[in-house]
C-alpha cells in the first residue's frame, strides 16, 4: 500500500512535470539533485493548492540553483 505522502509527492512530481513540459526521468533527477523530496515533506504543503505548492518547489529550486 502507498502512504499518503507517497501519493502527494508522486503527485506533485506529476504536476511539475506537467507544467514544466519534463520527462519523468528529468523530472525525477531535478528533485533527487536538490532534495525536493525531502522538502514535500513539509506537512504545509500538503494544505495548500497544488498550484502553491508547484510555485514553492520553483522557489525552493531557485533557490539553490
Amino acid at each position: 500500500m502507498i502512504s499518503e505522502t507517497m501519493k502527494f509527492k508522486i503527485h506533485c512530481i506529476e504536476e511539475y512535470r506537467k507544467i514544466h513540459h519534463l520527462s519523468a526521468p528529468e523530472t525525477m533527477e531535478l528533485f533527487t539533485k536538490y532534495g525536493v523530496l525531502d522538502f514535500l515533506d513539509e506537512p504545509a504543503l500538503r494544505w495548500q493548492s497544488l498550484d502553491n505548492t508547484v510555485l514553492d518547489i520553483d522557489e525552493y529550486l531557485a533557490a539553490r540553483t
